[in-house]
This record gives C-alpha cells, structure tokens and sequence, in this order.
C-alpha cells in the first residue's frame, strides 16, 4: 500500500488553497482513569513507562513510575478493554508487608516496556530498558508476563543515564530502537540501535531545539512507533520558568508535541509550539504536566495516546506534596491517520501528487466535509493531464466523514488501465479536510499503520518492491 500524508509537502507537486493544521486527539471524558491514592505509590506516578494491547489476547498492560519509601518503582495495570483498569495484588513487591502492584524496584529510571511478537523465547516476549541500580545507567531486563523481570546476562548495555522517559520498538528490519537523552548537560533526544537487544550503538543526537524555538525550551524526551514508513512521536516539550536561574532548570511544564521522522535520525515537528495534548486549565488534574507513554496504542479504528499528568508543575515535591491525588494517568484519541489536515473553505482547494507506481488500482481516502463540501479526484499522467475516464468529470464527489472511503468514478471507467504504471493524483475539495489518501486493496487499508511511501529518485526500485 502507498499512502499520502500531511505532516508536510514532501510528497507533492502542488498544493493550493489548503491549510496545513495539527488536528489534536481529543482527551477522553472519563480521564483520569487512575489516580495516586494507592498508598505504594506515594502520590506520584509519572509515565516513565508504556501501555499496549498483547496481540493474542487483547488484554491490556501498563507499566508505570511510582515514588514511596523505596524509591522509585515500577507499578503495573491490567484492563479488558483500556478504560477501566485495576491494579492487581501481587507478591511481587511487598510494601510494608502488604502485596502490592508494584513489579520492580531497583530505581528504574526512564522505564520503557515493550511486546515482542517475533521473539521466539517465551521468557524474553517482554523487553525493557530502563536506568536502574547499582549502575544508573541504561540496563536491559526481560520478562514472561510483563511482572516477572530478569536482568539481561551484561548490564548496563549503554553508559547513558536515563534521567528522561525513553521509548523502545522493533524496526521492520528486525532492529531494536531506542530513544534517550545522550551524555549532555541539557535535555535533548538521542538514538541508539540493537540487533540482539544485549550490544547497544552509542546514541547519536536526532532532536534538539533551535533557532525558531524560545528561550528556556528543552526536550525532556521522545515516545516513538513505527507507522508505515514514518516513525512518529510524542516530544515532550519541557517550558522551564523565566525565573528559575539554576543550570539544571527544575522549574516549568510538560506536554508533548507530535514528532515524525522517514529515516529515525531526521526528526522534524507536524506543528512546532503546537501542544499535541494540550495542559489542562489552572487547578485541574492536568494543569502542570501532561507526560505521553512510551508510545501511542494502535487499533484498528482509533489512535489511543495514553498519558500521565500532574496537577502541580515540575518537579514533583514540595510544598504541595500533600495534595491528595495530585497526579492520574488518562487518554486522549484520534481516528486513525488523522495527525495532520489539509483544510479548505467554500473556495475551491487543490492538490497534486509528485508521481507514483501502483500495482493495485484502488484509491481511498480518509477525510470529512461539512454538509455542502465535496471531495473530488482524479488521476493523471506524469505530465498532469487526466487520464481517460478518471478526470474530475467522472469523478464520484465524497460527502460525509470517514476514515477509509473508496473513490469511485463512473462505470464507464476502467480501473486496469492504472496498473502497474505510474502516475499522479489530483485533489479538488471544497469545505473539507482531507487527512490521508492511500493506494491499496481493502485490506491494506484496514491495516493502517502498515504502507509505503513513493521512491522519488528511482522509480524502478519502486516497481519491483510493487
């Protein structure tokens, strides 16, 4: 499958009349869903930490940091369908004698969890790195059921210190990818790279701030997920206070914007000093942080971003730290591929695809418009000409809103003469807001996240990849 997206306009030839907009998820009503009024969790819990639905049973996990008379550990979280969670009583950790839902405590710093489908290893399905003791340092542990943990044979696999959340997934290649802060004095967003999950790269520098960036900006550190030929992101963006003169800069918020990259090394921001997820009004339970998960949770008709928020400001303590259930963990959604709009009024907008190859002569687009808008296609020759039978003349207009719309032209047209071929699209919209555009079988396209994107340069790698 080829698929068009937004976050910028690499992939097209022209764009006139539309708007590029970040379209935020929209935080879910019951949020939060969990609170800190456990008592082993010391009324803090931050996301240092992941949620994912396990693919064989669909049952949903989290792992998340708590701070208590022990430090800091890490909690754990169940649900059947990723709303209403409970914290089970295990005999995994005991606090002051009592079970608990806590499933590690050697100081786990930057803690990041994930499932691994094509581990063969029944005891190595779950894979986490995480700072923890005696070294500090960025360490590798393993696990059965995502409770029980084991350290990997060397640890630390990296001299890193992960004094920032991390994110942890598997390429399609098979590589292991890791995000982190390198060795700096500041906070920046390094990657790192493993074939074995045991021998790490040392990190190289993929995001920092600059020039069009304020003053007292950082970056506290990046969620991460494959989709498609993209990695996208959640960069926790951290706005220190004008007034806070320490190096360390303790002072300030927290909330994330969307990150994407082609390549995991070229990091770019869809809306830069656009919030992804937004901080609550001053006094509610998301005012002063709002912390993304290791990464977002793909299903097949929407988009989860799970997040940890605080009704205080960075740091954690003082003299509020009495404050009952200062902090939650709760969820905003999108439908899918919906990061990212290109908008237009009542004035007629267009596009036009650079070219690509498609095999499969099937279009379909995700999009919405008002009551009056319409949305119109064609497809073209390299040199922009409409072919035969798939100009806007024939083209079915689209009205509505949905994520996976087949366009159609009239039944005189004949899809087979698009195969195996290249060619351009052309958009026409009126009141609309297209989101993504995409070449495939039915299918592909219900497996989103799973697409390609045009080879520019040489078409006839293109072709045999087709």
């Amino acid at each position: 499958m080829i698929k068009f997206l937004f976050f910028d306009y690499r992939d097209y030839e022209i764009v006139k009349g539309f708007e590029r907009k970040l379209e935020p998820p929209r935080k879910h009503s019951e949020s939060p869903f969990l609170v800190s009024d456990d008592p082993a969790e010391g009324n803090v819990i931050t996301m240092y930490g992941s949620v994912l639905r396990r693919p064989d049973d669909g049952l949903w996990q989290m792992w998340y940091t708590v701070r208590n008379d022990l430090g800091l550990c890490l909690a754990y979280a169940e649900s059947q369908d990723g709303l209403d969670w409970s914290r089970p009583k295990l005999d995994v950790i005991r606090y002051k004698g009592k079970k608990t839902h806590l499933v590690f405590d050697a100081a786990p710093h930057g803690a990041t969890v994930m499932y691994d489908p094509k581990e063969e290893r029944p005891e190595w399905k779950y894979k986490m790195l995480c700072g923890a003791r005696p070294s500090n340092r960025i360490s590798g542990f393993r696990s059965p059921d995502g409770v029980h943990w084991s350290p990997l044979p060397r640890n630390p696999v990296t001299g890193s210190n992960p004094d920032s959340p991390m994110s942890l997934h598997r390429a399609e290649d098979g590589r292991y990818v890791a995000y982190h802060r390198p060795n700096f004095g500041d906070r920046r967003v390094g990657r790192s790279e493993s074939w074995d999950f045991l021998q790490w790269s040392e990190p190289k520098l993929v995001m920092e701030p600059d020039a069009a960036d304020p003053p007292q900006m950082q970056f506290y550190g990046l969620g991460s997920i494959p989709y498609g030929a993209y990695e996208i992101g959640t960069l926790w963006i951290y706005q220190t206070f004008t007034d806070d003169m320490d190096f360390y800069k303790m002072k300030g918020h927290q909330q994330p914007e969307l990150a994407y990259a082609r390549s995991g090394y070229s990091w770019h921001r869809a809306a830069q000093g656009t919030p992804l997820i937004r901080r609550g009004p001053k006094g509610s339970w998301d005012w002063g942080m709002v912390q993304c998960a290791s990464s977002p949770v793909l299903l097949e008709e929407e988009i989860r971003f799970y997040y940890a928020a605080f009704r205080v400001a960075h740091p954690w303590g003082g003299s509020d730290g009495k404050i009952r259930e200062r902090c939650g963990i709760g969820m905003a959604r999108m439908k899918p591929d919906r990061f990212v709009s290109l908008s237009t009024g009542s004035r007629p907008a267009t596009l036009l695809t650079r070219p690509f190859w498609t095999d499969c002569p099937e279009f379909y687009l995700n999009a919405s418009t008002s009551k009056g808008g319409a949305v119109k296609a064609e497809i073209t020759e390299l040199d922009g000409r409409a072919i035969r039978g798939f100009s806007f003349k024939e083209s079915v207009a689209f009205n509505g809103n949905a994520i996976r719309h087949r366009l159609a032209w009239n039944s005189q047209s004949d899809p087979s003469k698009l195969a195996h071929r290249q060619i351009r699209l052309r958009i026409r919209a009126t009141d609309a807001r297209l989101y993504s555009v995409a070449s495939g079988t039915e299918d592909e396209i219900r497996t989103y996240w799973k697409f390609r994107i045009p080879f520019y340069l040489n078409m006839e790698s293109e072709k045999r990849m087709g």
